[in-house]
């Protein structure tokens, strides 16, 4: 049995490490000799089987074919229907784990448990989705680990940086940057910031608009005109920008059955036109990072790249501008999140992580000095606490007579109730007749995993209410769906 597991669940590729007896982490390759697995998801229309991988992507037809899974593991209302049933984003991530899981044993032994890694922003169902989609593939979350904190402890492992170091992961979806301080073997995370959709795609999407702008002015025609077409282009313009990263002009040929083709030429410099808003949003991601923790860019020691998107040169040029330093690059920056989490698997003790967000509450507040009055967000845990944690803020009813006590869990660092998300509720019956002025105390716990829990405490009557955060919607599963779906999700045959 493999002890010590780490998975990336990638938003487009994701990959499983163990770590070897000699403490070093390995790549676990699939069933079809590839290192990383697209995630990928095709629905076979003939036969009962769900493809997984290059060959979901590569082949079949757009509308039974599932990419980018992970961009809406935090939406409660979203799934998709293929042949009248609904699939949730955790039963389609399960679909991806379960194919890492079953081929990875036959090399490793068997997988029972696993570090999962996530983006550092993923909110708290995005996280909850990402536990049931192991738990339905058969595995236990040994722990979710924040993807750019497993990047560092590859890092410190294989180049041995230590100090101050910025961890720039730009995956095929996600921005992450995390500030830590590597002290050895001790990990101290300062911060971390995320863009949720900011990555690779989005540096193909401007390539795809360029082609079809090219196209269009040759042909005066649409390059597509159904999604088969349009990811036909799209998978073309993905290979364009990785040529770019090694060559300064790119030719290409690009056309349809109905208006025959057209040949576009365009150079790295234009590329790097196309995507300078995108960069600009990456450094300003870093700018808001390091003025989190009152640092300056002289204050880092390291800059190390994570993710596909980190070989286009113009993001190494930009990084190296703004630090005055060349950022450190292992070499298989898609792979450094999955052997850095399976070497978390083992060094979790000694790798402290913060808060990704504030925790709070809204409360009527009255400010003392000014005289203003409203309905604020309340913070009771701050962003970038030490984890885990538990908090406790006591506050005071305002109305006499009151039945029910009610709580907003809210998500966000603003006091504006406009700019933060309510991400959970508690309701407490109280007894009758109680004057106004009676104490309540609100606890919030923060767990390994960044889940919340929530106390309601009513100190006169001694009252209490305590839950997890949970969610409603089509895109969410109860506990008993959870069970059903993942005994059906294991005797479906994945390839």
């Amino acid at each position: 049995m493999a002890e010590f597991v780490g998975i990336d669940l990638g938003t487009t590729l994701s990959g499983l490490a163990y770590l070897k007896p000699d403490g070093h982490p390995e790549i676990v390759p699939n069933a079809d000799g590839e290192r990383l697995t697209p995630s990928v998801v095709y629905f076979d229309a003939h036969e009962e089987v769900k493809l997984v991988g290059s060959s979901a992507r590569d082949g079949g037809d757009p509308n039974r074919t599932i990419y980018q899974i992970k961009r809406h593991m935090d939406d409660p209302d979203y799934f998709v229907e293929i042949d009248g049933k609904k699939w949730t984003p955790a039963e389609v991530s399960a679909l991806i784990l379960s194919k890492l899981k079953r081929e990875c044993s036959r090399i490793v032994g068997d997988i029972k448990e696993a570090v999962i890694t996530v983006p550092a922003n993923f909110n708290e169902l995005a996280r909850k989705s990402t536990i049931a989609a192991s738990e339905m593939a058969g595995m236990k979350v040994r722990r979710l680990v924040n993807e750019p904190t497993a990047a560092a402890v590859y890092y410190a492992h294989s180049q041995g940086v230590r100090g101050k170091v910025l961890v720039f992961d730009l995956g095929g979806g996600t921005l992450d940057v995390t500030i830590l301080e590597v002290d050895g073997d001790g990990f101290r995370i300062m911060t971390s910031e995320g863009a949720r959709h900011l990555g690779g795609s989005n540096f193909d999407e401007q390539l795809l608009d360029l082609y079809a702008d090219e196209y269009r002015k040759q042909t005066s025609a649409e390059l597509f005109t159904d999604e088969r077409q349009r990811r036909r282009v799209l998978n073309a313009a993905e290979d364009a920008k990785k040529m770019l990263s090694k060559l300064q002009r790119v030719n290409d040929t690009i056309g349809n059955d109905v208006n025959g083709i057209a040949r576009i030429d365009f150079t790295r410099d234009q590329f790097e036109r196309l995507v300078t808003k995108l960069l600009t949003r990456a450094i300003m991601l870093v700018e808001q990072a390091l003025a989190g923790v009152n640092l300056k860019p002289r204050d880092i020691d390291h800059v190390v790249l994570v993710g596909g998107s980190t070989r286009i040169p113009k993001v190494k040029i930009a990084l190296e501008r703004f630090f005055g330093k060349a950022p450190k690059s292992c070499g298989n920056v898609d792979e450094a999140v999955a052997l850095g989490a399976a070497l978390f698997a083992r060094k979790s003790a000694r790798v402290r992580e913060v808060c990704n967000a504030s925790y709070g509450t809204l409360a009527y507040i009255v400010n003392q000095t000014t005289g203003e009055e409203g309905v604020k967000n309340s913070i009771v845990i701050p962003k970038n606490t030490p984890i885990p944690c538990s908090h406790t803020q006591i506050y005071i009813t305002s109305d006499a007579n009151e039945r029910f006590i009610e709580v907003d869990i809210t998500q966000g660092e603003d006091e504006d109730p406009r700019f933060v998300d309510v991400i959970g509720k508690i309701t407490l019956e109280v007894p009758p007749n109680r004057p106004a002025g009676c104490e309540v105390a609100v606890t919030y716990s923060y767990d390994e995993n960044q889940r919340v829990r929530a106390l309601v405490v009513d100190k006169e009557s001694g009252r209490s209410q305590e839950i997890a955060v949970t969610y409603k919607g089509a895109g969410i599963l109860t506990d008993e769906e959870l069970e059903n779906r993942g005994s059906m999700l294991r005797q479906l045959r994945i390839e």
